[in-house]
């Protein structure tokens, strides 16, 4: 379906001013719908999965239990029964943004440190998931979705999302912004999404 208006297409319109014209912007709405603005979950695309070790090679995941509903930012978990099992290292998710386009992030852990790490960047499909050799064989991954909701705009500013509504209500949702990276773009909403509350973002652009 083709759009309507090109919002960075150069249009300009006229002023009180003779001669003097001004770039047009748009208004976005973006409707996050009820059923796409699930809660976090922390193993939703890898439960348990065992991390290699010793001899073994690092592992490629390709096959995973579920994808974001939204482009979201994603949660790497690294359990141990054992906590100096644990390598300092690195998972590295590799998918598409909102956009289609590649994308990667890496996921450092500490020697000896079960931890759960949070990132930044929306992504709208993962496509694999590396996983490091460890120093033990008591590891295990968890690969899951945070509640960063990715903007499909390069935004240069935050101010630029004027209104942020969660449930229809006003929402002191942060907003991050990049003006260079569409998956950097993202909305932290300030209510707990649940899957039964939309979204809806208002957008200068």
């Amino acid at each position: 379906m083709l759009s309507a208006y090109k919002h960075d297409y150069g249009q300009i319109i006229s002023t009180e001013a003779e001669g003097v014209s001004v770039d047009r912007s748009f208004l976005a709405h973006i409707n996050i719908p009820a059923a796409k603005a699930v809660a976090a979950d922390a193993d939703g695309i890898l439960d348990g999965t065992a991390a290699p070790s010793g001899e073994e090679d690092p592992l490629v995941v390709t096959e995973f239990l579920a994808q974001p509903t939204w482009p979201k930012n994603i949660t790497v978990t690294l359990a141990a029964t054992t906590a100096g099992d644990v390598a300092a290292a690195s998972v590295v998710v590799a998918g598409k943004n909102f956009a289609g386009e590649a994308i990667t992030e890496e996921f450092a852990f500490s020697a000896d440190t079960p931890a759960t790490k949070t990132g930044n960047k929306a992504f709208a499909v993962v496509d694999n998931v590396t996983i490091p050799v460890q120093d033990g064989d008591s590891v295990t991954v968890d690969v899951g979705w945070g509640v960063k909701f990715g903007i499909p705009y390069k935004l240069y500013a935050d101010e630029l999302v004027i209104l942020k509504l969660f449930n229809k209500a006003a929402d002191a949702a942060t907003i991050v912004n990049s003006a260079t990276a569409v998956e950097s773009n993202t909305a932290t909403m300030a209510g707990t999404p649940d899957g039964l509350k939309d979204i809806d973002l208002y957008v200068i652009v």
